[in-house]
Order: structure tokens, then C-alpha cells, then sequence
């Protein structure tokens, strides 16, 4: 029925209807009056490329907007563009283009004629003077590149009661870059894309609202055969209005015409990504929460900032939930933080800043480093004498063997209080000998363990070793007998113990 309406009657009579009320109107009393405001007022101006007389509304809403007049949003809701927007429109149950909604129908002006903008600071004075629940609207953009978005709302209830609404998260264009011009060949003003949100809310008494959102313009599109993953860092509007539960009784084509439901607003909050400054950073390397991360690798992130602008980066790094800095005021977009430990989580943070002392600071981010693929060595083999007489000094072979054929080095306990500590690398499978003496006569359990060049270390090896005897020759000749014949006599060296 909307697409229909002969809209040129429409804004003939509105001409005259209306434009009394216009010219009545006193600008600079309401620009006096805008202090005194309960609220962010919102506008939304249901609009269609066809449409003759659409273009009188959306010049006029964008004078108000830009004159800072008053605190004050609109959006453009093109109809015949945007299949989001046309439900929206539907919801008001229309009458004719262009008609624009004051607070969700709190005021209702119909038509587009020269003298529109008086009639529409009247309308936007009257709801600016409305109560409204005492509720506060926080938003923010933070711009990911590549027509990527974090968005988040936040909805605080200063009440007494709990709070219960609707809340509408529009993501619009700051100027149409899709082709949505009026007739008079004028890209739309914040033409709406989709929502970000769109939900109602429950709010308990002292408590805030939260929600976020990474909103990818590659996911979104008009219905229509558009997509939004052509729009552009600086030209990105996001309005946030949020709905009493409250009925009223709303008329499209008001005082009594195509009734439908309104829900006024308690309060507006926009955010226009500006294209100024340094981007947040974004698109980490390792990614966020990322598991089995090499220890040697380096981190990278996307950054840059609008054209002209110098950014450098502060890199914020450790195992703290909160890092420290790293480094400060680099220019590249990589960080080596060396060798990491094992099974390590590590946290980082990027902040951006260009030659202007402006900053953009990324998220947290972490990952988790990889568990050691290391395999320790083999238990290792220990072979010599196991019997023997005290003072006297033995030979003994350590035989190491890693899986991974890393060298390894021997820790020998010797039992009677003294070890030998670390020895030099050998190779995997290499024996090697080592010699010790006991002082005492009794009987010792001696324990070997290797460990690979990594420090991945064996399970112990043991060997006990008897010192029972503590006989010495004393004839000369025996001495001269045994040190020239070191092999023979072995029945009589065991018995002698040496």
C-alpha cells in the first residue's frame, strides 16, 4: 500500500497543513532550549529514491544534524534499497514518503516541502522536553579493516525500578558509497544497512546492560542484491536508540490515520567512524587463544592508521593477564619475543599511536606455546668393577642412548656422599668412562642418570659395588709383580682385594 500513495498530494497538502506551523517556529529560542533536553532525540525518516519530495526531509534533517544544534541522531530509511529498512518502515505502518518518526512516533511529520526544517526543530524541541526513564546509552566502534567492526553497547539503569525495553543497534553509512541517491541526485545521509542489535532488554535496578558484537559488512546485505562489504573506515555511522515498553497509541498519518505501535525513546547514543588517527589494531599472529604455538615464533598484527599519518606501536607482552610493556614507539608490525618456555600462556596487547599523540589500543590477546616434543634419554647402562678394596681407584663405563639422538651428558651419585656432577657431552650410544675410589670399606649403590642437550633427563641406573677388604702388600716384590702384570694373578687380586 506505501509504494502506491500518490506522494505528491501528500506534500501538496503538508505545504499548507504544515508550513504555518513553520513559519511560527523560532530557531534561536530552540537552540537556547537544547540544554535543557532529558535526551538524546532520535529521528528516523522513512524514504524511498523515487520519491519526489524525499529530498526536502533528508536536507533538512541533515541541516539540524550539522547546525550541533541539539543533541539529536537521524537515520534514512531508503525503502526501495534495503529490505531492513523497509520492514522497519512497515512497522510504522506508513501512510506516505517521506515521513519522518520523532522517538519512535512521539512526533510524527509527514511530507517533504522547502519549509520542512522549521516544522522538524519544533518536532525535535517537543521530545526533548519529554520525561524519560533515567537510563545512560554507552557505545563504541572499534574499526577491525576490511569492513570489520567490534561494536558495544552498554545500557545503565539509574531507576528505582527495574528497566524494560528495546534496544536498535543501526549500522549506517555516513553517506551513501552503494548508489542510494535521492532525485535530485544526492548520495542519502546515514542510510541505514542493518542492525548490530536489535533485542529487548531487562535491566535490574543499579545494574548495566552489555553486549558486543564483531560485525563483518561481508555477512550483511540489503536483500536486494547488495552486500556491505565494500564500506569504508571513515564513513560509518553507528546509532544506538533504546525503546521504552511502553505503549502508545502512534499515528503514521497523525491525528488519527494508520495507527500502529510506538514505543518512545529513552535515549541515543552514535558513534561516527572517523577517518582520522591510528586504526586498532587487529588480525593478531599467532591468533587469540591459539594452543601448540612454536617457542620461536614471532608475533605480527595488522595496524596503520588514515592517510598521512605516521604510527608507530607500543607492544605490550608476558605471562600476566595484564603485560607489561616490551617495547615502546617501534615502527614495525612485528615483535620477536625470543625463545618462549613450554606450555606457556602468553598475553599481549598492541597500542597505536600517530605523530599527533592519538591512540587506538587493541584488545588482549593471548596463546598457548607447544608442550615439549623433547623425549628424554633411555635409562643408561653402567658396567665396572662391583668389588674392590678401599683407596683403591676403578674404571667404570657409562653408556647414554637419546631417542632423538641428542648428546647427553652423566651425573654419577656414588654413595659415600660425593657425586660427580655434569659431565661433557657424548654422543647418543657413545660409552665413556669415568673412575672413582672408595675411602671405607662397605658396600655403595652407585646411580647414573644422563640428560639430552635439551635438559630432558633419564631415570637412574644403579650398580652396587662392594668394598670388603682393605689388605695391602707390603712386599716390594709384589708390588713390582702386580704393576708390571696388571692382568695377570686375578685369583689373588680378588683375594687381596686390589
Amino acid at each position: 500500500m506505501k509504494r502506491i500513495i500518490p506522494i505528491c498530494i501528500v506534500g501538496i497538502l503538508l505545504c499548507t497543513a504544515i508550513g504555518a506551523v513553520a513559519q511560527t517556529n523560532d530557531t534561536k529560542s530552540t537552540n537556547l532550549e537544547a540544554k535543557d533536553f532529558t535526551h538524546t532525540v532520535f529521528a528516523e525518516d522513512a524514504t524511498a529514491t523515487w520519491c519526489g519530495y524525499c529530498h526536502y526531509a533528508r536536507e533538512a534533517l541533515d541541516a539540524i544534524y550539522t547546525s550541533q544544534d541539539y543533541p539529536f541522531y537521524y537515520i534514512c530509511l531508503v525503502d526501495d534499497k534495503n529490505t531492513h529498512a523497509a520492514a522497519r518502515i512497515d512497522e510504522y505502518n506508513i501512510y506516505g514518503f517521506p515521513t519522518v518518526f520523532f522517538d519512535y512516533g512521539y512526533k510524527v511529520v509527514v511530507g517533504g516541502w522547502t519549509g520542512a526544517e522549521a516544522a522538524y526543530r519544533t518536532a525535535i524541541n517537543q521530545c526533548g522536553a519529554r520525561t524519560v526513564a533515567n537510563i545512560d546509552v554507552n557505545l563504541n566502534v572499534a574499526w577491525q579493516g576490511n569492513a570489520v567492526m567490534d561494536i558495544s553497547v552498554d545500557v545503565t539503569n539509574n531507576e528505582a525500578t527495574p528497566y524494560v525495553g528495546h534496544l536498535h543497534v543501526y549500522v549506517c553509512e555516513i553517506e551513501s558509497s552503494l548508489g542510494w541517491k535521492d532525485t535530485m541526485n544526492h548520495a542519502y545521509t546515514f542510510p541505514f544497512l542493518d542492525y548490530a542489535f536489535n533485542e529487548g532488554i531487562t535491566i535490574p535496578v543499579g545494574e548495566t546492560y552489555s553486549n558486543s558484537k564483531n560485525w563483518d559488512g561481508h555477512d550483511y546485505n540489503s536483500g536486494m542484491g547488495q552486500t556491505f562489504g565494500s564500506i569504508q573506515y571513515g564513513n560509518i555511522a553507528v546509532i544506538a536508540a533504546v525503546f521504552n515498553n511502553t505503549w502508545h497509541q502512534g499515528y503514521a498519518y497523525p491525528p488519527s490515520s494508520n495507527p500502529f505501535n510506538a514505543y518512545y525513546v529513552d535515549d541515543t547514543a552514535g558513534f561516527l567512524v572517523a577517518d582520522t588517527g591510528p586504526f586498532v589494531p587487529y588480525n593478531p599472529n599467532p591468533a587469540n587463544g591459539a594452543v601448540n604455538v612454536d617457542i620461536e615464533k614471532d608475533l605480527s598484527w595488522t595496524g596503520g592508521g588514515s592517510p598521512g599519518t605516521t604510527i608507530t606501536y607500543d607492544v605490550y607482552f608476558g605471562t600476566a593477564a595484564t603485560p607489561p610493556i616490551a617495547v615502546h614507539n617501534q615502527s614495525a608490525t612485528t615483535y620477536n619475543p625470543g625463545t618462549l618456555a613450554y606450555t606457556t600462556k602468553y598475553y599481549w596487547k598492541i597500542v597505536a599511536w600517530d605523530q599527533n599523540q592519538h591512540s587506538a589500543a587493541g584488545p588482549i590477546w593471548s596463546f598457548t606455546t607447544i608442550t615439549n616434543p623433547n623425549s628424554p634419554p633411555d635409562t643408561p647402562t653402567i658396567t665396572g668393577p662391583a668389588k674392590g678394596a678401599p683407596g683403591s681407584t676403578y674404571k667404570y663405563t657409562i653408556t647414554g642412548t637419546d631417542p632423538d639422538g641428542d648428546m647427553v651428558s652423566a651425573y654419577i651419585v656414588w654413595g659415600d656422599d660425593t657425586i660427580t656432577d655434569w659431565t661433557e657431552f657424548h654422543d647418543s650410544g657413545e660409552a665413556f668412562s669415568i673412575t672413582h675410589s672408595w675411602a671405607e670399606k662397605g658396600t655403595y649403590t652407585v646411580q647414573v642418570k644422563v640428560k639430552d642437550e635439551a635438559g630432558a633427563e633419564s631415570d637412574w641406573a644403579t650398580l652396587e659395588v662392594k668394598m670388603p677388604t682393605s689388605y695391602e702388600p707390603n712386599s716390594p716384590f709384589l708390588h713390582w709383580l702386580l704393576e708390571h702384570f696388571p692382568n695377570a694373578f686375578p685369583i689373588l687380586r680378588h683375594l687381596l682385594g686390589v
